[in-house]
């Protein structure tokens, strides 16, 4: 056997292991951040951060980028499993992760109803975030566009 197709049999699982652990980390960030997100948009003075919730959005970003670089760099094979259904799906909750991004970017920096609540450490915080979820949406793409399968990109 090939070296080559040695490390890829071997490193078969981490692909799979890298994007949960960057799927952890985005949905801690889903998890913690929409529900402040609705309550901040219906009431902007409402801001408050009383809860511990930049703990939990500092480990998920911590999650998603040790992920997503680990990936980038190690770069292992995606599962050979072809399905252009799920493949398509994939591509949808990539969007999808990416409007959510967005709708907050805007929120917060273009709208800018929490200038007077927010320090720069939060600002930070909160790009660091957006920038994770753009890191996992682009894993998304990568790993939808290889579950469709070379002949039928799009």
């Amino acid at each position: 056997m090939p070296a080559a197709m040695a490390n890829r049999a071997s490193g078969c699982w981490l692909y799979p292991l890298l994007l949960f652990i960057e799927t952890i980390g985005t949905v801690i960030l889903c998890w913690k951040g929409v529900p402040l997100y609705r309550k901040v948009v219906n009431d902007p003075t409402s801001y408050e951060t009383r809860e511990r919730i930049w703990i939990w959005v500092l480990a998920a970003i911590v999650l998603v980028q040790t992920g997503y670089w680990l990936r980038y760099r190690i770069r292992p094979a995606p599962p050979r499993l072809h399905n252009a259904l799920l493949g398509h799906i994939v591509l949808f909750v990539s969007r999808v992760s990416f409007v959510v991004a967005t709708s907050v970017f805007s929120f917060v920096f273009i709208v800018n109803k929490l200038a007077a609540q927010m320090d720069a450490a939060r600002y930070v915080l909160t790009v660091a975030a957006l920038f994770s979820l753009f890191c996992y949406m682009l894993e998304l793409q990568r790993f939808g566009s290889a579950l469709i399968g070379p002949e039928e990109k799009y």
